[in-house]
């Protein structure tokens, strides 16, 4: 889990036992970018929802899958539980990559970042969001 912009932190596939982690890093949602059964064995959206309760983690499935389109309401639900969070998130898929991927295209199109800022905060936090700059240079306004 690493810090991409302000109260946003993204990770890759989460564990039952990372919850006491997240407690004590002040996470209070977790956005799942995930899709069930990518990977045999991963720990789904239902068994992720019912730890987040029992630690009093807000909890959201907003799955992502990857070369398929994107749902058509994912980018703006993703901005809408940012904006309406007061502690710090934790958006997570396989890498990191999705998640800061729907972060980027949330935030480029109103000029709140611009796509190399996008670039060089995912680069920082691990994730290689360069390789979608043709994309996101794309919605900027």
């Amino acid at each position: 889990m690493k810090q991409l912009h302000n109260n946003l932190y993204v990770g890759g596939q989460i564990t039952a036992h990372d919850f006491e982690q997240f407690i004590k890093a002040g996470i209070t949602t977790i956005i799942n970018n995930r899709p069930d059964d990518e990977e045999p064995g991963q720990f789904n959206s239902t068994e992720a929802a019912a730890a987040a309760k029992e630690h009093g983690i807000d909890y959201h499935y907003l799955p992502m899958a990857n070369g398929k389109p994107l749902p058509a309401d994912l980018v703006e639900d993703f901005k809408r539980i940012l904006a309406s969070v007061d502690g710090a998130v934790l958006a997570h898929c396989r890498s990191g990559m999705r998640s800061s991927f729907i972060w980027a295209l949330g935030q480029i199109p109103s000029g709140a970042i611009s796509v190399d800022e996008a670039i060089e905060k995912a680069r920082a936090a691990g994730v290689p969001l360069g390789n979608a700059r043709a994309v996101l240079e794309s919605v900027q306004a």
